[in-house]
């Protein structure tokens, strides 16, 4: 097994359950124009810093993230892998709903951090259960001499930089890693091997700005 010297990590852009005031997890919504717009300036960002390096682009198969990856797949000209164990945290009967019919239906489950082993709502999964799908997807991950690009969502994004960091499910109670919408985490391994972070939650081609932070310097190494 040849496990990637590093990966690009995005989080799909805005959904319609943001704007609707749906729940998140297994709700599953479209992007909104704005998203596919932001999806385009993640594509053109991607585009600009890796030119023609060759990527693997892997996907939740939830239509927002799905709908992210289809940009980036035009600007590669390449197909996306969808993998289920890439989707947000198993939200259970909570999925569809409003946030407010949740809030009134389940209050227990919000203001409060959720315990690693618990199921905030009836039929969800637990975090350590997440960590595990979501470890068994970057354990298989190899780089076939691609670049491997992952489509994912807030929560499954942090079970993503949590395994690649070898973080215990246990350290994931009380921290977490910041994914905007359409933002690009990289994570890297040092000369070492050992694997670290390059950047969080970078979304500097939303504002359409200048200086990105190539890596090319990556490539080279």
């Amino acid at each position: 097994m040849s496990p990637p010297p590093f990966v690009i990590l995005v989080r799909h852009a805005q959904s319609e359950h943001h704007v609707l005031g749906l729940t998140g997890g297994w709700t599953d919504t479209p992007l909104t124009d704005l998203g596919h717009a932001q999806s385009q300036r993640l594509a053109a960002r991607l585009k600009a810093e890796l030119g023609d390096t060759p990527i693997a682009l892997y996907t939740s198969d939830l239509q927002r993230a799905m709908q992210t990856a289809a940009h980036i797949a035009a600007a590669f000209g390449v197909e996306p892998i969808a993998d289920e164990r890439l989707r947000e945290h198993n939200n259970g009967e909570a999925a569809n709903m409003t946030l407010a019919e949740a809030r009134e239906r389940y209050a227990d489950a919000f203001g409060r951090p959720w315990g690693i082993d618990e199921r905030p709502f009836p039929g969800s999964e637990s975090g350590r259960e997440m960590y595990a799908r979501v470890s068994s997807f970057v354990d298989e991950l190899e780089a076939h001499g691609r670049v491997p690009v992952l489509v994912a969502h807030g929560i499954s994004a942090t079970c993503v930089i949590a395994r690649w960091l070898m973080l215990t499910p246990e350290a994931l109670e009380p921290i977490g890693f910041g994914a905007g919408t359409a933002s690009i985490t990289t994570l890297t391994r040092d000369r070492f091997g050992n694997p670290m972070t390059e950047r969080v939650n970078d979304v500097a081609h939303l504002a359409g700005g200048e200086g990105w932070v190539g890596l090319g310097e990556l490539l080279r190494d």
